[in-house]
């Protein structure tokens, strides 16, 4: 791929140059210390598929009896519909032991979705505006009073939650269409393999396996990567114009397909913030290792920071890609 091609021009709807501008944006706005941090550190982020791939493979190496590659734990499954703080409190048991408990949990998970749906409708960056033909939107948004609206908001966990009202069913509904689309494309891509290998009796050719299950698992891995970006736009499109699930996955849709390179660069740049926080949660680790008690602390705080950073990247990109909200008065929405 060429390198302005990644890199992009001014006349592209996302160069990488005001992608990470507004990565830095997002950063500066989110810096401020808060109980938004909260939402923040429940929002998804682009890895979350990838762990979601490697349980997928723990689950069918449990229940089809062949031995698989980069399998993973079959309950981090759940983690896309709850959060892995969530899931983390989950005891030790079997997938379905543990899906039942979470089920059980899913007044907890509706005030979750609303919580990140809200913080992404507040993160939207047109409530940042302080030009003087912005506080109308803004205002008839209904979350800041008239005083705020010139430039004076400030992201609150509050506001999030107001701004979710309505929408936590639907936005764990998101997550749950998101969940079957992976365990389908598994199934289609994975499926022929398994039961050739099954009918061949070669369950254990470690090889022979591996080699034929390479080009599925790179199509899965990235099919994982696609549906994640494009939960991030559906979010943003739920968030802003009530959408049912199927409306505002294809809409996602659409703003990817409209603009390819323009998407890949926001991945790019998601993926950088997603590898800094890797290598920041290595540093509080070990510096921290004397201290036990504060090193889950520290991390949830910089989970926050980094979702809340995250929210307002994705809301700018959802905005650059052509993305719309039923403030913006246009017909059909």
């Amino acid at each position: 791929m060429p390198s302005s091609s990644l890199l992009g021009n001014s006349s592209d709807r996302w160069p990488l140059a005001r992608a990470v501008d507004a990565l830095g944006e997002s950063a500066r706005r989110a810096g401020r210390p808060g109980l938004v941090w909260i939402a923040g550190a429940l929002y998804p982020g682009l890895y979350l598929n990838v762990v979601l791939v490697n349980a997928l493979f723990g689950l069918a190496e449990n229940y089809i009896g062949v031995e698989l590659p980069v399998t993973g734990d079959p309950g981090q499954l759940l983690t896309l519909f709850a959060p892995k703080y969530v899931a983390a409190l989950l005891p030790e048991g079997s997938f379905w032991i543990r899906f039942w408990i979470l089920l059980a949990l899913l007044p907890v998970l509706v005030i979750i979705s609303r919580t990140i749906v809200g913080l992404a409708k507040t993160c939207d960056p047109r409530l940042w505006e302080s030009e003087k033909d912005e506080p109308p939107y803004i205002v008839e948004s209904g979350l800041v009073a008239p005083e705020q609206a010139a430039g004076g908001m400030t992201l609150g966990l509050r506001p999030a939650w107001q701004a979710g009202r309505g929408l936590g069913f639907v936005a764990l509904g998101l997550w749950t269409m998101l969940v079957g689309l992976l365990l389908g494309a598994g199934l289609v891509l994975i499926g022929p393999v398994v039961v050739l290998l099954r009918a061949l009796g070669l369950e254990e050719a470690s090889p022979l396996l591996a080699g034929l299950l390479v080009p599925p698992l790179v199509l899965l891995f990235a099919y994982a990567v696609v549906l994640m970006v494009i939960n991030q736009l559906a979010l943003h499109s739920l968030a802003h114009n009530q959408r049912g699930v199927s409306s505002a996955l294809t809409h996602a849709w659409r703003l990817m397909r409209a603009a390819p390179m323009s998407a890949l660069r926001a991945t790019v740049v998601d993926f950088v913030l997603s590898l800094a926080v890797v290598g920041l949660e290595m540093a509080v680790v070990t510096t921290l290792y004397v201290l036990p008690g504060l090193t889950p602390v520290a991390l949830f705080l910089l989970y926050g920071f980094a979702g809340v950073t995250r929210a307002g990247f994705w809301a700018r990109t959802y905005r650059a890609l052509g993305g719309l909200s039923s403030a913006d008065r246009v017909p059909g929405l």
